[in-house]
């Protein structure tokens, strides 16, 4: 070979390398070789995919006239719309319409449960526990009971309501009036009322033996009589408690003739549920003083008895 023919290395490896970026450069056109033109009518693209050919083909955006950033809205549009669409019927939008249905649905059912409880709590009286013929309202509770059984009730048991237990008139017990109720003031004071007292009030009742008749338990037997006594602090509430235990003995409230609570003997004279300090010492265990709850209390009993 002449020196005149001889090839510069560099002048070879020149073209090697060019012919190797345009391998490369042929590869890549393979791979990315850009769709068709697009033809004049508009492609048909669907709607969850519009945002990802927004991003691929920003030429789409002329043909359709929508941003990306528009495009990203329309979803939340659609389903706005939607959820207010109107009933074509009322002209009111859906969501409100199924809104005040069940409100006016919600009304119906508790007007109708109203109307069973009321219907329920009239036509039974809770004395015979059946229909109430001829209904008769007591005018301060509002019980409702047949006229026959709420009278009969009335006259052979007690005037109170025997739902509520609201009195009616006055309630006479069973008490003997054979007995007599005697007051005495004794020159001392009662423990716990020291200061607030002038004396003590003292209360004797007696009554003798006698015989049951038919409001007791066993009418035609004899019931042994008593003698008890007594106390209350001789100050206003002590006075005003007096007044109404008075009123109770003249209603025969104050005993009954029963079984004992302390002895447990039968057909004896007893406390009718109406407590008396039967003692000036020892507390309420032993039925005396001190004991500072005891003025509100027999102010309830009586109260429960009518006596007020």
């Amino acid at each position: 070979m002449s020196d005149r023919e001889q090839v510069d290395p560099k002048k070879v490896a020149s073209p090697v390398k060019k012919s190797a970026t345009d391998a490369s450069a042929s590869d890549t056109m393979k791979v990315t070789t850009p769709h068709p033109p697009l033809s004049p009518k508009k492609p048909e693209i669907p709607t969850r995919e519009l945002s990802k050919l927004a991003v691929k083909h920003p030429s789409t955006d002329d043909a359709f006239g929508i941003s990306p950033k528009n495009l990203k809205q329309i979803p939340a549009i659609i389903v706005k719309n939607n959820s207010r669409s109107l009933d074509a019927a009322s002209g009111v939008p859906n969501e409100e319409k199924v809104d005040i249905n069940h409100h006016n649905q919600n009304e119906t059912e508790e007007m109708k449960m109203i109307s069973s409880k009321e219907k329920k709590e009239t036509e039974i009286c809770a004395i015979c526990l059946d229909d109430c013929t001829e209904p008769k309202e007591l005018d301060r509770c509002g019980h409702v009971f047949c006229c026959t059984c709420i009278d009969q009730y009335f006259q052979s048991v007690k005037p109170q309501c025997p739902c509520c237990f609201t009195i009616y008139g006055e309630i006479r017990g069973n008490q003997p009036d054979n007995g007599t109720m005697k007051i005495n003031i004794v020159k001392r004071r009662l423990p716990g009322f020291e200061h607030n007292s002038y004396a003590t009030i003292e209360i004797t009742y007696h009554f003798p033996d006698g015989t049951q008749n038919e409001k007791h338990p066993n009418p035609g037997m004899p019931y042994y009589g008593t003698t008890r006594i007594a106390y209350l602090p001789d100050n206003s509430d002590g006075r005003y408690i007096l007044k109404l235990l008075k009123k109770a003995f003249e209603l025969r409230q104050i005993f009954t003739v029963g079984q004992s609570r302390t002895t447990g003997r039968e057909n004896v004279l007893t406390w009718n549920d109406i407590h008396h300090k039967t003692s000036c010492t020892g507390g309420m265990e032993r039925f005396g003083y001190p004991d500072d709850t005891y003025i509100s209390r027999v102010l309830q009993e009586l109260a429960a008895k009518g006596i007020q």
